[in-house]
């Protein structure tokens, strides 16, 4: 059995979006085969070992005909919580929604890839695409019992950081009460998200400040998380909301900082494509 098993399940072999975003469409994952249920059925059971939470996800794990089965199975193996990671447009339809919740899931996030339609079909390349995410946010809202959480995860990026507080705004509005915000990285050195990654430091800032300015810090409601922003990348009073991603990434390294940083056992550095883009001179730990 690997060590260290992430408790995430790659599901998703196909995608209804184009995201300029996406590192499931790096050259590391486009030539996957498809996984059968079984053989994702004999992983969930390796992840159980090793953990009591799973994440199912993948490109659109919401176009597999066996979705429903796939997570039945996940949901009878007592993990106190599986989550299903998506674009949400499938979500946009009443039934689909209810039946994936009748699978006794507790987690849905979905990702919001901007505050307007104009920037979020542009960052997905796919028209319609925010009307329909949005129709599944709202439906999720709708559908779900109170003890499930909906999750919006907001990837950032030159393309949408500047609609950071729109959509907070919106989100709220909706009742939405967890958000995470997501600092996107290159996984590797061909990735096609290379032309819209800000300097860690930069989008940092923007970020903790945005949520300073607005009055969203430290709130439970939304609860609100930093996620894949170093803390050496953040400003020193925002080193706090720093949350680590739980799925491991071989490519990430060690930088000359690492050594005298005090949540080195929480961060596992940065991703090696970045440093190529960016290096690590502007990060920050006085």
């Amino acid at each position: 059995m690997q060590n260290n098993l992430s408790p995430y399940i790659y599901a998703g072999y196909q995608c209804n979006n184009n995201c300029i975003f996406c590192s499931e469409a790096d050259e590391y994952a486009q030539n996957l085969k498809r996984k059968s249920l079984q053989e994702i059925k004999k992983e969930i059971l390796q992840i159980r070992r090793q953990h009591d939470f799973i994440n199912v996800m993948g490109r659109e794990p919401t176009l597999r005909d066996d979705i429903f089965d796939i997570l039945l199975f996940t949901t009878s193996l007592n993990f106190k919580q599986v989550g299903l990671a998506s674009n949400g447009r499938m979500f946009c339809h009443p039934e689909f929604t209810k039946d994936i919740l009748k699978a006794n899931i507790n987690q849905i996030a979905i990702s919001l890839a901007g505050a307007t339609a104009v920037t979020h079909d542009k960052q997905t390349r796919t028209p319609g695409s925010f009307r329909q995410t949005m129709a599944g946010i709202e439906n999720v809202l709708k559908y779900k019992k109170p003890q499930v959480s909906h999750l919006v995860n907001l990837p950032m990026n030159k393309l949408n950081y500047k609609e950071l507080k729109a959509e907070l705004k919106l989100l709220t509005a909706l009742g939405v009460q967890e958000i995470n915000i997501l600092n996107i990285s290159p996984v590797s050195r061909r990735s096609r998200s290379k032309k819209i990654i800000m300097p860690m430091p930069e989008l940092s800032t923007c970020v903790f400040n945005t949520l300073k300015d607005n009055g969203f810090l430290g709130r439970k409601n939304p609860k609100i998380l930093l996620v894949e922003f170093p803390p050496c990348s953040l400003p020193r009073e925002g080193r706090k909301y720093f949350f680590p991603c739980l799925e491991k990434s071989p490519n990430k390294v060690r930088v000359s900082l690492c050594r005298s940083c005090v949540y080195i056992s929480k961060c596992d550095g940065i991703v090696n494509s970045y440093l190529d883009l960016y290096g690590s001179l502007n990060f920050r730990l006085d």
